[in-house]
């Protein structure tokens, strides 16, 4: 019984046995085989650059924004289309403005008949200032003459200071219509200006019926169709300079700094598949977008692909500084505290020049020191 029961178990053990054996035994192997990745510094061309995403914009872009409101009549141009100044873009269609300037030219004669007419607000003001003067030398005399009186004991004195108080009146209400006159002359002629502005500009709303081009160049882009409505200073159409492109790049306030006119810029496009153009900066935005938190630069090309247009998008590296020949090693290789691992251990090196590929090497290695990258 012994040996029935002993002789499975000793199979099962070997069989147990010969699995581990052939899953330990290549671990071991693998592990053994394989070593620490490892490179040597080497001299090479580096680069610092700025990178940036980039899109294209025609040079002198603007967006033409609606002056009064309305139903579009007419679209009088295409995308595409040559433009000169005061070339017709979209003629609309508004009542509105229409009334508006019937309403504003009948106050403007209102306030005018007003002003100048016989039956104007100051011959009115006029006629009273003299009745009031005439009453003002009536009371001036009866004064006079009252205190005639009563220096001879002949009225008393209540009757006197009662003639005082009437004469008095008289002079302030003289007083306060030459005051009113001169007031009311300064607010009709306001008035009377207002009322001509707003007469001149509805008249002139009602000439701008038709939306015309501010500049030569190209129409790149219409945001309406006829039969549609648009509302006062809504943009609907985006002007351009035909075939002159510039690369728009947003940069990060951490970079901006290095950033200057003048600078050479990388360009690739994704319509020029593995192809790069060359272009420097002419303009660096004074003022951060608060959204965004970056600055808007813009670049022009030295020698601009043909067949470029708005809106495509591509990658663009402004460059900062760059070696022809330096010492240099790849980014992963670097450790904290500038810190690289040799056959003696780590070793710490100062360092210059860097991309998001490789640093420059300035001193504590040479191209002869085996560096292995960090595990």
């Amino acid at each position: 019984m012994l040996e029935k029961i002993t002789l499975p178990l000793i199979e099962e053990l070997r069989f147990q046995m010969q699995k581990l054996f052939f899953i330990v035994i290549p671990v071991l192997l693998l592990s053994c085989s394989k070593e620490r990745e490892s490179t040597y510094a080497k001299y090479d061309e580096i680069v610092e650059a700025v990178y940036s995403s980039v899109v294209l914009e025609p040079e002198g872009t603007y967006a033409i924004n609606a002056t009064i409101s309305g139903i579009v009549t007419a679209v009088n141009v295409q995308e595409g289309d040559s433009i000169s100044i005061g070339d017709c873009i979209y003629s609309i269609d508004n009542a509105a403005a229409k009334l508006n300037a019937e309403n504003a030219e009948l106050n403007y004669e209102y306030l005018i008949s007003n002003s100048f007419g016989n039956q104007s607000i100051i011959n009115e003001l006029k006629l009273e200032l003299e009745t009031a003067k005439s009453k003002l030398a009536s009371d001036s005399s009866n004064y006079m003459r009252y205190q005639a009186l009563y220096r001879d004991n002949v009225v008393s004195k209540v009757e006197m200071d009662n003639t005082a108080l009437l004469y008095e009146q008289s002079k302030n209400a003289v007083a306060t219509l030459k005051n009113r006159i001169s007031r009311t002359k300064v607010e009709l002629d306001n008035q009377v200006n207002q009322a001509k502005n707003l007469r001149d500009l509805n008249n002139l709303k009602t000439d701008e019926y038709q939306i015309n081009s501010l500049a030569d160049g190209m129409v790149y882009q219409l945001l309406k169709e006829k039969g549609e409505f648009v509302t006062m200073q809504e943009t609907i159409a985006v002007i351009g300079k035909k075939n002159q492109y510039n690369i728009k790049m947003q940069i990060d306030e951490v970079d901006i700094a290095k950033v200057k006119i003048g600078q050479k810029v990388v360009v690739s496009l994704e319509a020029f598949k593995e192809k790069s153009f060359d272009a420097k900066v002419i303009k660096i935005a004074p003022k951060m977008n608060e959204k965004t938190q970056t600055f808007v630069v813009e670049a022009t090309f030295n020698n601009a692909p043909s067949n470029l247009y708005m809106g495509l998008t591509g990658e663009g590296n402004i460059v900062i500084q760059e070696k022809k020949k330096t010492l240099v090693i790849p980014r992963s290789y670097l450790q904290d505290g500038n810190k690289v691992e040799t056959d003696k251990g780590l070793v710490v090196v100062k360092t210059g020049l860097s991309n998001w590929e490789f640093i420059e090497i300035l001193s504590g290695i040479d191209e002869k020191t085996k560096i292995y990258k960090p595990e």
